[in-house]
């Protein structure tokens, strides 16, 4: 670790690069310490592409995009906390370990993370309208307040209208400085909500394996922190918890080759009925609009899905489903 006072790099380890969307699937990591990630999984403008082949007339769900360093990686090797934040809602994450505010990066692995000010220029107009900011760890607090404020400025251009900026747990100083950035900020753009994530995980030392990366009870509770201030920036376009449509199968039961097959896919919130559209199935399987899926799949194997329901309102949401197809009866796969 650095001299005090100076930024810290908090999370060695191997770096992975990417934009992950909320139910994207994502590979299970066995880790005896968090991930140092990220930007996950596809490109941006492959996302955007996904999410926009409804057409004109169906109403997405609201976009919301994290921007973090390392500590918010717990939400890339995490898929509960990740869905769980972003139920019912187009969630994007943009995580580099490593990265400050506006300048590169601490050196990590032979290289300079970008910013978080140009990640953010970088995404553009598809940040959406709400955007979360959790990045502090790798810079010093002077200047800080500033690199705050070019921040605001290039959120604001791109469209962005309610900003949620996670506070840093106070372990150094240094950080609690930082805090102190952050909340001054708040007074000067009334477009930023702040997250006091020091206050509410104080007395959760067990939710971190040293002292600010999470285990998974510590991203079970930063999701559950999180998610209500995010549900609150998005005013009117994030309905409450209960009218959110949300697709509730992230696995479907288990089939076997050349044996009947029946599922059926689950939704809740918006408004009924629901129509269903699914990309991804295994040959001689079909699904009706209603969700039924029926047939005699021809080959084994382990079928990530993409599911997609709109309901009577055109508000739509997609989701990755597990489907498994073994050789044998599932009743005797161990």
């Amino acid at each position: 670790m650095e001299a005090e006072g100076q930024p810290w790099s908090p999370c060695p380890g191997p770096r992975v690069g990417g934009s992950l969307g909320a139910r994207e699937t994502v590979p299970r990591l066995r880790m005896s310490r968090p991930p140092t990630t990220t930007l996950l999984g596809l490109a941006f403008a492959a996302l955007l592409v996904a999410t926009g082949t409804s057409g004109a007339a169906t109403t997405a769900a609201p976009r919301v995009t994290m921007v973090a360093d390392s500590v918010g990686g717990v939400l890339f090797w995490d898929r509960d906390a990740r869905e769980d934040l972003g139920r019912g809602m187009d969630f994007r994450i943009d995580i580099r370990t490593c990265r400050r505010l506006v300048t590169e990066g601490c050196v990590y692995d032979g290289g300079r993370p970008p910013s978080a000010l140009d990640a953010i220029r970088e995404i553009g107009p598809a940040l959406g309208s709400v955007v979360v900011i959790d990045v502090g760890y790798n810079d010093a607090p002077e200047g800080y307040g500033a690199a705050l404020d070019r921040v605001m400025h290039a959120l604001l251009d791109e469209g962005v209208q309610r900003v949620v900026w996670v506070t840093l747990r106070e372990r150094r100083p240094s950080w609690a400085e930082i805090n102190d950035e952050i909340r001054d900020g708040a007074k000067r753009w009334p477009q930023i909500t702040v997250g006091e994530w020091d206050r509410e995980s104080t007395g959760h030392d067990d939710w971190f394996a040293d002292g600010i990366h999470m285990t998974a009870d510590g991203g079970a509770g930063f999701a559950r922190f999180i998610r209500p201030l995010v549900v609150d920036a998005c005013s009117a376009s994030c309905p409450p918890d209960d009218a959110m449509l949300v697709v509730r199968t992230d696995r479907l039961r288990m089939g076997r080759v050349n044996a009947p097959y029946a599922a059926r896919l689950v939704a809740a919130g918006g408004t009924r009925p629901y129509r269903w559209s699914v990309e991804g199935l295994p040959k001689r399987l079909h699904m009706l609009p209603d969700g039924r899926i029926s047939g005699r799949p021809r080959t084994a194997g382990t079928y990530s899905l993409t599911v997609e329901v709109v309901d009577r309102a055109r508000v739509r949401n997609r989701a990755a489903v597990e489907l498994r197809v073994v050789t044998r009866s599932p009743a005797s796969v161990g």
